[in-house]
């Protein structure tokens, strides 16, 4: 059994005196979370990944993203950017000097394979019934099921990932069970808190936090406030 906690203030402040930064959070067989803080004006570095559906949970700052050939974008706290294997993404920090997100890629992804400026952009698609999309707007997720209601929506899914975003209004108590010994939960607080119950221990995350769960059979969600609770869980089956 493997339980690791990714503590948002705390990782940000053994980087506090570093203007531009990135560090590996998370790595197993098949996923890397890495987080990456940069500044305004930091130079773009547009390449391709050919073999992965890389994506990216938004969190501190504004960022500008242009995936493939789809009009450019601006992310928010909570917002999930995905880029198709083969699209190549050019991502800049937009205001300020803390622009921060999480990338989800390949333990063995680099940039070798470089992207060019479109030939012509296309519309972003913003059907919100579907899943896979290149941008899932967390403030349209939330408008199109309900601000006062409980719901999981599934942002990502391919033949690596699952990844969904919830929302529960109070008083939320759910245990989880995972039916392959290969599979890791990857859980991130967006809003609220959350408490974890795994194999008689307890762990208490808050907005920002990371939690992976790896090796175990359940573990039980919590939230006796009467805050809302959005986090976003990333499914991953690294088994061969």
């Amino acid at each position: 059994m493997s339980v690791e906690i990714i503590n948002h203030k705390d990782i940000m402040s053994r980087h506090q005196n570093e203007e531009r930064w990135a560090e590996n959070v998370l790595v197993n067989q098949t996923h890397r979370a890495v987080w990456i803080v940069a500044p305004e004006g930091t130079p773009p570095d547009p390449h391709i990944h050919p073999d992965f559906n890389e994506f990216w949970i938004a969190l501190d700052g504004s960022t500008r993203w242009q995936i493939g050939q789809y009009e450019p974008l601006e992310t928010e706290w909570g917002d999930v950017v995905m880029a198709p294997a083969g699209f190549s993404h050019d991502i800049r920090p937009m205001r300020g000097k803390i622009n921060l997100r999480v990338g989800i890629s390949h333990p063995d992804s680099n940039h070798d394979i470089k992207g060019i400026v479109p030939c012509r952009f296309i519309p972003i698609e913003q059907d919100y019934t579907s899943n896979n999309l290149v941008h899932s707007k967390l403030s349209e997720i939330i408008k199109h099921n309900g601000d006062n209601k409980n719901w999981k929506v599934n942002v990502i899914s391919d033949e690596r990932s699952k990844v969904y975003t919830t929302q529960q209004i109070n008083n939320f108590n759910q245990k989880i069970d995972i039916k392959s010994k290969d599979e890791s939960h990857w859980i991130f607080i967006i809003e609220g808190h959350l408490e974890v119950k795994c194999n008689s221990q307890e762990f208490n995350l808050q907005r920002g936090d990371i939690i992976s769960l790896d090796k175990i059979s359940s573990y039980e969600l919590i939230n006796n406030s009467n805050e809302k609770l959005i986090f976003t869980t990333i499914l991953i089956d690294s088994g061969d």
